[in-house]
């Protein structure tokens, strides 16, 4: 059982369904945030700050998810 489960994870410790999930949900924070940032500054005739913090938040938290669970974490989790 454990070595079903050892072939099923993947590199950085999740499963396939799990990766894909979080994959989807990072980047579509990141992509939300900083495309909403980028419509906010170059093209909205009027804004507020806190639509400036709220969609850099959400950029930057998808940029940062993305980062932990995908670049970082994917080259050392098999030395360990």
């Amino acid at each position: 059982m454990a070595d079903r489960l050892a072939k099923s994870e993947g590199i950085a410790g999740m499963g396939a369904v799990r990766r894909t999930i979080s994959l989807a949900i990072a980047l579509g924070l990141m992509t939300g945030g900083f495309g909403f940032l980028a419509y906010l500054l170059l093209l909205a005739p009027g804004w507020r700050g806190w639509m400036i913090i709220g969609s850099g938040f959400s950029g930057i938290l998808g940029a940062y998810w993305l980062y932990e669970d995908f670049i970082n974490a994917t080259p050392n989790d098999g030395k360990q």
